[in-house]
């Protein structure tokens, strides 16, 4: 999930120059609307392919107004093959051989390098849609297939009308290494915290700095609890899944502010990090390395602190004996969202809101809370301004700006 600090990386002099050297060694894959094949477009919302010539149907009048921002697919997937069997988190992991690989991250993080402003939208793995290019609906999960992400992308087009322009998938591996090479990520608790099924446990409050393997058992933590003192008990997140992800886009934030501090005139840290993704990264074939140096270059000033982060808002529900999520798409708020990601907006102001009672569980009101964040207004532009609240929930780090 945190490829994206690479492309922090190759700001810096030497990480142009080497990923030259080494961007080439990375797998890639063909996906619809990638750069440079014209072939592979979307089809209409809600229209499968053509059944005569196999290829989407196009129709211009969906595509974003809004050329220079670019929304890239992030999946990350839980091959724990790189796990230590002796780590105290490999029982975490299971036997794993014989059921393939799962994502348990979708996330579409979008970029415009005509404002240094970035937004992350999440998808819960749970998220009852229709399969792109089917009749039928399932998790949005059961789309995801790393070596082919093209029935995912449409997935998502089809339920939320968003173009992917680009896709990388990350596994534990990448992530692991990725941690490590940056000499870990530091976060801060208000309380001890552990979950039992993930093998996180963080004893005391405060700063903690977490290693590649320990920092994989936060980001996976679904049963995430917290110490109360007054009553020397501990409860559970109440945001289950959508507080993991929270979790997780917090962590993003850090992890890319880390790669900056650490990279900038570090040409090995540069160099470890762009070794370290490599090995274990899949991208699509027009993320060429001009691609990622343009990013790269457009991106230079961003500050990961005025990152915004959302989520697809939706009602629990039991589906033929499935838990699952339908999304809630009509919200005023989830409406801007989705305007922002789909190109038809700009996102210039970003207050923070607690999700409307829609969810599966309320939301967490303890002392570990998501953090204020502020996107500067936009340059003048044709398309709109939008006001959108940033919709984090669940028990996160608290705002301690020495811890980072």
């Amino acid at each position: 999930m945190n490829i994206f600090v690479i492309f922090a990386c190759f700001g810096t002099a030497i990480g142009i120059y080497y990923s030259n050297e080494k961007a080439n060694d990375r797998k890639v894959v063909d996906i619809f609307g990638s750069e440079g094949i014209p072939t592979l477009t979307l089809p209409t919302v809600g229209e499968p392919l053509d059944p005569t010539t196999g290829l989407p149907v196009i129709d211009n009048s969906l595509m974003p107004v809004d050329l220079t921002a670019k929304n890239i697919l992030i999946t990350g997937s839980d091959n724990g093959a790189c796990v230590d069997p002796n780590s105290p988190y490999a029982d975490a992991f299971g036997d794993r051989s014989g059921i393939g690989e799962r994502s348990d991250t979708i996330m579409i993080l979008r970029l415009d390098p005509t404002t240094n402003a970035a937004a992350i939208l999440s998808f819960p793995r749970d998220l009852w849609v229709r399969i792109g290019g089917r009749t039928t609906k399932s998790r949005i999960n059961s789309a995801f297939n790393r070596d082919d992400p093209n029935e995912l992308i449409l997935t998502i087009f089809d339920n939320f009308g968003l173009v992917v322009d680009h896709y990388i998938n990350v596994d534990f591996c990448a992530f692991k290494e990725i941690v490590d090479a940056i000499g870990g990520v530091r976060v801060p608790f208000a309380t001890p915290v552990r979950d039992k099924k993930s093998k996180l446990l963080i004893e005391t409050a405060g700063c903690h700095t977490f290693g590649g393997e320990e920092g994989l058992a936060y980001v996976r933590s679904r049963h995430f609890y917290y110490y109360k003192a007054s009553t020397k008990t501990w409860s559970e997140d109440p945001a289950a899944d959508r507080g993991r992800i929270s979790r997780q886009q917090d962590f993003l934030r850090r992890a890319i502010q880390k790669a900056l501090d650490k990279s900038v005139g570090n040409p090995r840290i540069a160099k470890n990090l762009v070794d370290a993704g490599l090995q274990y990264v899949i991208t699509d074939s027009g993320l060429t390395v001009g691609k990622i140096l343009d990013i790269a270059t457009g991106m230079k000033n961003l500050d990961p602190s005025t990152m915004q982060t959302y989520q697809i808002e939706g009602k629990g529900t039991l589906i033929a004996g499935q838990a699952v999520i339908e999304p809630a798409l009509n919200g005023e708020n989830m409406k801007a969202v989705l305007a922002v990601f789909q190109g038809r907006a700009r996102l210039v102001d970003a207050p923070d809101q607690i999700f409307a009672p829609t969810t599966t569980k309320p939301p967490a009101t303890t002392a570990p809370s998501n953090t204020q964040t502020t996107i500067k207004p936009a340059v003048t532009t044709t398309l709109p301004p939008v006001y959108v609240e940033s919709n984090s929930v669940g028990v996160l780090p608290p705002d301690d700006p020495s811890c980072r």
